[in-house]
């Protein structure tokens, strides 16, 4: 990159990306297509493993504040992320491979295969996929990246290991399926029969309340015909007593007058005697 041409190139490609918000939707494809050019181009070189060409990158598209997050760590400053990418650089052999970009002008989502192969051990060799997001703002100089994210999967390392992998696709995957399977199976005639018996504790539960209310009103119409029928007794019985007391007042009436004298005198000896007796 620090040849007249891949400079002159990069003001190119910057002056394109600072112009974007003149151009009309006429040629938008155009547009496109150039940033998606400019984004190729930064891909490479952003992941290439020329030191010179990784700090110029730094230099002219990174913010003096833009953050670096990594599965491992994270940095913040455009001379911290150099110092990073030196230990990498330094400890892994091969670069990374761009597979494909998504880009929608101010993020880009890149996608590539980590090459790791160690200095010390050259032997060994991996390639694990991960993906790289470029987070741009903007600035007077164009679109600048403020921040870089590194995005290892844990199924990208496990299959970029021979034997490991092929243990996790044949058994773990297949195994982890079949349990899943079973208990999506378990769970779901779980939730029928639990869907069942709540209907039928509701049917219950209905049947119940209406035998309650039936009885209620039973009981209460048995309470007013009892209390009915007992009122008529206690009139019943008031009108007997009432008739009793009456017919016995009659009849001492009538013994009063049969036993009254004639005479003032033997009126009041009668009624010493009756009161003495």
């Amino acid at each position: 990159m620090g040849s007249a041409s891949n400079r002159s190139y990069e003001s190119s490609s910057r002056s394109s990306i600072s112009g974007m918000s003149n151009i009309s939707s006429n040629n938008h494809d155009a547009v496109t297509e150039r940033n998606m050019e400019f984004i190729w181009w930064l891909a490479n070189r952003l992941t290439s493993y020329d030191e010179d060409m990784h700090k110029e990158i730094l230099e002219d598209f990174f913010t003096d504040d833009a953050k670096y997050v990594h599965p491992a760590l994270t940095v913040e400053g455009r001379y911290n992320i150099r110092k990073v990418f030196r230990v990498w650089t330094s400890l892994n052999k091969d670069e990374p491979e761009v597979t494909n970009i998504v880009y929608d002008g101010h993020t880009a989502i890149i996608s590539l295969i980590q090459n790791l192969r160690p200095r010390v051990f050259p032997m060994l060799h991996l390639q694990v996929p991960a993906t790289t997001t470029l987070h741009f703002r903007d600035s007077p100089k164009g679109l600048m990246i403020y921040s870089h994210q590194d995005s290892w999967t844990l199924e990208g390392i496990v299959q970029s290991m021979p034997l490991l992998g092929w243990w996790y696709d044949h058994v773990v995957r297949n195994v982890l399926g079949a349990v899943l399977t079973s208990a999506g199976g378990f769970l779901h005639t779980a939730n029928r029969t639990t869907g069942y018996l709540q209907f039928r504790a509701e049917e219950v539960q209905k049947m119940s309340t209406e035998i309650i209310e039936k009885s209620s009103a039973e009981i209460q119409q048995r309470s007013k015909e009892m209390t009915t029928k007992a009122q008529l007794m206690v009139d019943q019985a008031k009108d007997t007593v009432e008739k009793r007391v009456a017919s016995a007042r009659e009849e001492v009436e009538k013994m009063r007058q049969l036993i009254r004298p004639v005479g003032p005198g033997a009126s009041k000896a009668i009624t010493s005697n009756d009161v003495e007796a």
